[in-house]
C-alpha cells in the first residue's frame, strides 16, 4: 500500500494533473474579475472547492507517503507552503470577508512555482538573496535619508512641488532612482545654480549604478549557487535516508515471509 501511494505521487501523470488543476484555479480567479461571468458565480465556488479537495488529498498521500516518519514531509519548504495554503483556505470566512476568501484561493496559484525544477531554482535564489539584500537595502536607505535632507534644504525654496517636505524628496529621489523624468527634476533647480547637477548626478551614479548592481550581482552569485545545488540534487536523486529506509522496508518484508514461511 505504502509503495503504491509513493508510485502515484512519483509518477509524471499525477504531477502534470496537479498543474492542470492549479491552472484551473487561476483560470476562475481571472473570470471571476470579468462582470460578464458573475451569473456563473456558483459554478466557481464549486470548482474551487473542488481544487481544495485535491489540494487536500494530495497532501494526504504525501503525507501517507512518508510513514513512518511524517516530520520528512514538513522538512521539505515546499510541503510547508502547500499545507500552509490548505490551512489557510479551510479557515471559516463569513461573507463579510470575501475579498479575503478571494486573496486565499490566489495563495492557492503560487504553487506554480515549484511545479518545475527551473522556477524552483529561481524562487529559491530570490529567498537566499533576503539577508545580502537587507544589508544592501540598509545602505541604499541610508542613501536615501541623507540625500532627501539635502535635497529639503537646498531646493524647498526653488522647487517646492518635488522637494517641499521630507517626504516629497523621499518620493522625487525614487523617482530619479529609476531614471523616470529626472531631467525635468533637475531642470527645475539647475537653472537656479548648475552646479545643482552634481547632486543629481551623484545620487543617479551611486543609488542606481552601483547599489543597484550590487543587487544584481548578489541574485547572480545566489543563482549560481542554486544552480548548482540542482545539479548536485540531480546527480544524487536518492539520498541515504532513503535507501536505508528502503533497505528496512525489504527487511520487514523478509521476515514476515520467513514467519509465513515457518508457520
Amino acid at each position: 500500500m505504502l509503495t503504491s501511494i509513493r508510485k502515484i505521487i512519483e509518477y509524471p501523470a499525477f504531477d502534470n494533473f496537479i498543474t492542470l488543476i492549479i491552472l484551473l484555479q487561476a483560470a476562475v480567479l481571472v473570470l471571476e474579475t470579468i462582470p460578464a461571468f458573475n451569473d456563473y458565480f456558483l459554478i466557481f465556488e464549486i470548482i474551487s472547492a473542488m481544487v481544495l479537495v485535491v489540494y487536500i488529498i494530495e497532501a494526504g498521500l504525501k503525507i501517507a507517503a512518508s510513514y513512518p516518519h511524517f516530520s520528512t514531509y514538513f522538512k521539505n519548504g515546499w510541503n510547508i507552503l502547500d499545507f500552509s495554503i490548505i490551512v489557510v483556505s479551510l479557515l471559516p470566512l463569513s461573507e463579510g470577508y470575501t475579498t479575503v476568501a478571494r486573496l486565499v484561493r490566489l495563495l492557492r496559484v503560487t504553487r506554480l512555482t515549484h511545479r518545475s525544477k527551473e522556477m524552483s531554482v529561481v524562487v529559491m535564489t530570490i529567498i537566499k538573496s533576503i539577508p545580502s539584500m537587507l544589508n544592501i537595502f540598509l545602505l541604499l536607505s541610508l542613501l536615501f535619508f541623507m540625500y532627501s535632507i539635502a535635497g529639503y534644504y537646498l531646493f524647498s525654496d526653488i522647487d517646492p512641488i518635488h522637494w517641499g517636505s521630507l517626504s516629497k524628496s523621499l518620493l522625487t529621489l525614487f523617482q530619479i532612482l529609476t531614471l523616470e523624468g529626472w531631467i525635468e527634476v533637475m531642470s527645475a533647480v539647475t537653472h537656479v545654480n548648475p552646479l545643482y547637477g552634481i547632486y543629481f548626478i551623484s545620487f543617479i551614479v551611486i543609488g542606481t549604478f552601483i547599489v543597484i548592481n550590487i543587487f544584481v550581482a548578489v541574485i547572480v552569485r545566489k543563482s549560481e549557487e542554486a544552480y548548482k545545488n540542482l545539479e548536485i540534487e540531480l546527480a544524487n536523486p536518492v539520498s541515504q535516508k532513503e535507501i536505508l529506509f528502503e533497505i528496512k522496508e525489504i527487511r520487514k518484508k523478509i521476515e514476515d515471509l520467513e514467519s509465513k514461511l515457518s508457520t
